[in-house]
């Protein structure tokens, strides 16, 4: 499981789960004769104040999982910057194109030549092709048409910039 939070709240997150299975772990692990006897208190859980935050606000913090102050909206969740999934490049330098499945998010493409390209204003890209494949691309081209290759048949797919919608589309 991956989540994406802050620092203060990864660390609350992080203890509380660890809180929790440390529990879960005494109680499965209990002889049959201490079963009967009445369970032992738990120790409050440590709440760590963090720089910037204030006593009160950490405690809200611990039970509730999210900050709590007033007047103000909750924070936007907030994506690392960049683009992943699947990216058609065209290098800056010596303009070789290529298309690959970005894993993690990117703010940059390294062509094969060593020249660095800044993923800024990209657009989509519809790729169809005859044998059946449809893919979604990000790409940074700048030019009306141009083929791209289909991943799976090596066929070229010719696309065309719609201007209305803003993206890329195959030509029909």
């Amino acid at each position: 499981m991956v989540m994406d939070m802050e620092e203060g709240q990864a660390r609350m997150t992080f203890h509380k789960m660890a809180e929790l299975m440390w529990l879960i772990g005494e109680k499965s692990h209990k002889p049959a004769e201490e079963a009967d006897m009445e369970p032992e208190e738990v120790p409050e859980p440590v709440r760590e104040v963090y720089p910037g935050q204030k006593k009160q606000e950490a405690e809200t913090v611990m039970e509730t999982g999210v900050p709590e102050k007033e007047n103000e909206e909750p924070a936007p969740k907030i994506i690392s910057a960049g683009y992943g999934g699947y990216l058609y490049m065209k290098c800056s330098a010596c303009g070789k194109t290529r298309g690959f499945c970005a894993k993690t998010r990117l703010n940059h493409y390294r062509c094969e030549c060593g020249a660095v390209t800044r993923m800024e204003s990209m657009v989509p890209l519809y790729m169809r092709c005859e044998c059946g494949r449809q893919a979604r691309y990000l790409t940074n081209m700048t030019e009306d048409e141009f083929d791209i290759t289909c991943y799976d048949c090596g066929a070229p797919v010719a696309v065309r910039w719609n201007d209305k919608k803003g993206q890329y589309e195959p030509m029909c």
